[in-house]
């Protein structure tokens, strides 16, 4: 139902969380169309985190994580799972998709040729 707004988000985005509910098939399965609005909108270089939420109701689980790995896996994309309801693992996703972030820069700036404009010393007649 948010497809079309968050098309035109992607386009700027530096990193995409994808998150699914550990819970619900039917999040996991809409993964793979999020995946496909990313890589067509942001294009294929964009870090991408996978991120099954709801840990903390393991007993309620419909997708293991293994499912979970594979997915990220096959799309080259770093996974976690979480709890946002105990805050399980929460920190950590996000330290780990900052580094990416601030790594993905570091090689960016170290492409660029710093341009340096050396001032000359004007000679003066006094």
């Amino acid at each position: 139902r948010y497809r079309s707004i968050t098309k035109q988000f992607f386009r700027k985005a530096d990193g995409v969380i994808v998150i699914y509910d550990i819970t619900a098939q039917d999040s996991f399965t809409a993964v793979r169309l999020w995946l496909t609005s990313v890589k067509e909108s942001a294009g294929e270089d964009i870090p991408i985190m996978l991120l099954g939420n709801k840990t903390d109701k393991e007993i309620e689980r419909e997708v293991q994580r293994d499912v979970g790995e594979r997915l990220a896996k096959d799309y080259q994309m770093t996974f976690y799972e979480c709890s946002a309801c105990s805050g399980y693992n929460v920190m950590e996703s996000m330290v780990c998709l900052s580094r990416i972030l601030k790594d993905q820069e570091d090689q960016e700036k170290e492409k660029t040729i710093q341009l340096v404009n050396n001032p000359s010393k004007k000679k003066s007649c006094c």
